[in-house]
């Protein structure tokens, strides 16, 4: 058993971070927001609503002329597809913990696997668009593209070490 797998994450678990990262950025900021914004408009600051989110997101893509002939565009078909992909490391991880993968040694990381593989999808999709327009939030997608491939590293270790 080497060094790495001794340590284990057990300062935070590898599906405690997908879960709480992906929980707050996809399900609360994008689903629950603008459900609620459609529901209940003044419950929900403007921001947070689909408009909102629209100006926002269209708004740096403009800035750039690839972003504003190719992406703002498609912004009305590839929002509901982004929210699609940013809940699926989120049901990954519930499953991965019915699965009972979450902190009882079990061995077959199965569905932890696929939640850091979705992770890294929706973080590719995210910093191709933010990239190729120039947008300040590329910065932090290219540090969670490192750290997502790290997880993913280390899940497929200790799959390999359990075999």
């Amino acid at each position: 058993m080497n060094a790495l797998s001794k340590l284990n994450f057990q300062i935070i678990p590898v599906q405690i971070f997908l879960f709480i990262f992906w929980f707050k950025n996809g399900v609360v900021d994008k689903f629950f927001s603008i459900l609620m914004g459609f529901v209940s408009p003044g419950s929900v600051p403007h921001g947070d609503t689909y408009a909102g989110w629209a100006e926002y997101i269209v708004g740096t893509w403009d800035k750039s002329e690839i972003g504003h002939a190719l992406l703002s565009p498609m912004f009305p078909f590839m929002f509901p597809v982004l929210i699609g992909l940013q809940i699926m490391p989120v049901l990954f991880i519930l499953r991965s913990v019915l699965n009972q993968e979450f902190l009882t040694g079990h061995i077959d990381l199965t569905f932890t696997r696929l939640a850091a593989i979705a992770s890294l999808c929706v973080t590719s999709v995210m910093l191709f668009s933010q990239t190729i327009t120039g947008a300040d939030d590329g910065q932090y997608l290219w540090q969670l593209l490192g750290l997502g491939m790290v997880t993913l590293m280390y899940i497929n270790m200790l799959n390999k070490e359990a075999k």
